[in-house]
């Protein structure tokens, strides 16, 4: 296949800007399409794109592009990814896939009756220091794993003040902090340690009003007008309807426990891993190095022999279309991940142990 890959972008908002700046690293970024129009063109033009689209299906009807990039909010994205494999696009996606397993499932069963490649945001794949840990867990050096322990989580919507955006519409959102940024968590814990095969959850909700927004903006927009004070809303406010805090128990395949906690209310992005004959932490502050206890009291800096990098986000998707490939993460992964949290949320709902469906059931 051509070295060059074509691609169209469909979303203009907050995280679109983060995946233009990977797809011009290392492909042809040729059209956004939005419903925003005018985010659309301003996005054009701060990233050198030369075709805007006024929406979806204009995007998805050209034929200059080869690869579609889904930068929209989660409701979207399984009637778009389906459009584009419908008009043979290649389809690269934001976390999480989809609201819910059924969605996720008919995208991956349609992307493979077409043989189109896919992709899902993960990430938590690109640090240095846990591709470090994955090999070293391969390489089983650390023994047998015990525990798995992870915080991943932003203090964005710590201010009850912050006003009622689609992020905590269970239409738009699906679930809360879990499918935002639990899912980050879900996914590392499946590379690293393997399938889960069952989840205890509770999910809490601690702002159940919030105030309703007189102007639309997007996310990071919105962001910056809040800490400023400069952000306009309602005095009426309107109800949260998903979580945000999550702590799934987790249960492993290979007979591993864990635990995972997610927040858009506090500020802690950390994994542990316990195993046989060594302990693993990291943490995404400081020099985000990854640290080792086997003997010692203390726990010491783990040599990095690989060099820093690792891509973005769409690195591992263009290598996929450019060389035939299937590696992770690609709709499969979202799918499996999208299975977790439809058994987290049962688990919330009938407060027990829920068993995980296994993706290719």
């Amino acid at each position: 296949m051509k070295e060059t890959v074509r691609i169209g972008m469909i979303g203009a908002g907050h995280i679109a800007h983060s995946h233009a700046e990977a797809w011009q690293k290392e492909a042809s970024l040729t059209a956004v399409a939005s419903r925003r129009v005018e985010s659309a063109r301003s996005l054009a033009e701060r990233h050198g794109i030369p075709h805007v689209c006024r929406d979806a299906s204009e995007l998805l009807h050209r034929n200059d592009i080869d690869a579609v990039g889904i930068a929209t909010p989660h409701h979207l994205h399984h009637p778009i990814a389906l459009a584009a494999l419908a008009a043979g696009k290649s389809v690269f996606c934001e976390k999480p896939l989809a609201l819910d397993g059924s969605q996720a499932r008919e995208m991956w069963s349609e992307a493979r009756r077409r043989a189109a490649k896919t992709g899902v945001q993960s990430g938590i794949r690109l640090f240095p220091a846990l591709r470090l840990l994955s090999r070293l867990l391969r390489e089983g050096r650390a023994g047998n794993i015990h525990t798995f322990d992870a915080h991943w989580s932003f203090d964005w919507a710590r201010d009850p003040g912050f006003p009622l955006t689609w992020r905590f519409r269970r239409a738009e959102a699906g679930t809360g902090a879990l499918g935002d940024l639990g899912v980050y968590m879900i996914d590392a814990v499946r590379w690293l340690v393997g399938e889960i095969a069952q989840v205890n959850a509770e999910l809490a909700v601690y702002i159940p009003r919030r105030p309703v927004l007189t102007s639309p903006g997007h996310f990071g927009e919105l962001r910056r007008l809040h800490r400023a004070e400069q952000l306009e809303v309602s005095r009426e406010t309107g109800p949260v309807e998903n979580d945000d805090v999550c702590q799934v128990l987790l249960r492993f395949e290979n007979g591993a426990r864990g635990s995972i906690r997610a927040s858009r209310l506090h500020q802690e992005h950390s994994i542990r891993i316990d195993c046989e004959r060594t302990s693993y932490r990291w943490q995404m502050t400081g020099d985000r190095r990854l640290m080792e206890r086997s003997k010692g009291a203390e726990y010491t800096p783990v040599e990095m022999p690989e060099p820093p990098g690792g891509g973005t986000i769409v690195t591992t998707f263009l290598q996929n279309i450019r060389r035939d490939e299937d590696k992770a993460p690609t709709f499969r992964d979202g799918l499996a991940a999208q299975l977790v949290i439809d058994a987290a949320v049962r688990s919330h709902e009938t407060g027990g142990w829920v068993d995980v469906p296994n993706a290719e059931g």
